[in-house]
């Protein structure tokens, strides 16, 4: 029995490209009874399928050429707009590439460790390099799925707009990375500069909705480079309170099980109703990417920084997080040809009080430095 069905034809056919029109082919069947190779192979042809694409200029937040991605439309003509904004502003896509087998893998039984951040914050980076590291000293191998298997040197890139990406830790958990763009539909700031008058639907949170309720963990990063000025007290205040939007609407997702009034809206329902809920019962790991620039930032131990320079988030964490804590990373470092992957630091022990079962007992907001790691 032949097993793709090919999305132009709509027919049955044997190979992952339709020989009769040559378009692309998906698997048969419900994506849950799909063997996890299949899986990683159906995205892996989409990767594919995006590396080979023309290239596009980047994007204005950022002046890196990034790979291309196709990706599904984003503009949407019927958005409200104020004065002076951009003539067209972009909607959340309708389509998520990889979204379906992800899912695929919760119906498994994996769970979900949620990597959440703004754009080029460094989210992929910190997910390959703890497999990478973990593999390098500690010998546990684990194949670099879906786009990191198409990239050199380890260097990922950010993840394509409209898409999430996946990466396997162990039998029983996977990375979730979201596009930056996702959470960027999501932050009050960015939306009101974008023209978008309206407020977030649930339809903004598809593409984590699922993965908040087969929750293993959480892990908030902080780009150190992004700031809004460094010579403020809080100079990234607009991290800050986009973060701490995500974490109430995490924690709203998980708990909320009521239905919604549409008069009032979802960002209201969640200001509403987030204080009468739970706090997000799974471990909560807030890293400080790019710490490479430390130097020129701080001297502080993670939670004095965090305590000083980024109170807005501190006390977003201590409202909505039964357990956390925070610690600085780099996977990269920038050189004149361009961003290269060095031997991550920061990355194992984090991950470790996030992952492992033995170092359950590390109290709540120890400094990883305390241990060996970090700065």
């Amino acid at each position: 029995m032949a097993q793709y069905q090919c999305e132009s034809c709509n027919e049955p056919r044997d190979a992952p490209i339709c020989p009769k029109c040559g378009a692309d082919t998906k698997l048969r069947g419900d994506l849950p009874n799909a063997s996890l190779e299949q899986l990683v192979e159906r995205v892996s042809r989409n990767a594919a399928a995006a590396e080979a694409a023309p290239a596009q200029p980047p994007r204005g937040d950022d002046t890196r050429s990034r790979p291309s991605a196709i990706r599904p439309e984003l503009v949407s003509v019927d958005s409200p707009r104020v004065a002076g904004a951009d003539p067209v502003a972009p909607a959340a896509p309708a389509g998520i590439v990889g979204l379906d087998e992800f899912h695929a893998l919760l119906d498994r039984g994996t769970k979900a460790v949620i990597l959440c951040g703004a754009s080029y914050s460094g989210k992929s980076e910190i997910a390959s390099g703890y497999i990478r590291a973990n593999s390098a000293y500690r010998g546990r191998a684990q194949n670099l799925t879906l786009r990191a298997s198409l990239r050199s040197d380890y260097v990922l890139g950010a993840t394509n707009p409209g898409e999430v990406w996946f990466q396997v830790i162990d039998n029983k958990r996977a990375f979730l990375d979201p596009s930056g763009e996702f959470y960027k539909w999501l932050s009050r700031e960015e939306r009101q500069r974008l023209g978008l008058t309206d407020d977030v639907t649930e339809a903004n949170f598809q593409f984590v909705q699922r993965a908040v309720s087969a929750l293993a963990g959480i892990i908030v990063v902080v780009d150190l480079t992004s700031t809004v000025d460094r010579r403020q007290q809080q100079p990234w205040r607009r991290q800050e309170e986009d973060l701490k939007f995500v974490l109430s609407a995490l924690r709203w997702l998980r708990w909320d099980k009521e239905a919604r009034p549409e008069a009032i809206g979802v960002s209201t329902n969640i200001a509403q109703r987030v204080s009468t809920l739970p706090r997000i019962d799974k471990r909560v790991l807030v890293l400080f990417s790019k710490a490479d620039q430390l130097a020129r930032l701080t001297n502080q131990t993670p939670l004095e920084l965090a305590r000083k320079r980024l109170p807005t988030l501190h006390g977003a964490l201590m409202t909505h997080a039964s357990r956390f804590r925070y610690d600085f990373c780099n996977t990269m470092v920038k050189t004149a040809q361009g961003d290269q992957a060095v031997d991550p630091c920061g990355v194992l022990l984090p991950m470790d009080w996030l992952l492992d079962d033995p170092l359950r007992w590390l109290p709540l907001q120890l400094p990883t430095s305390w241990i060996g790691g970090g700065r």
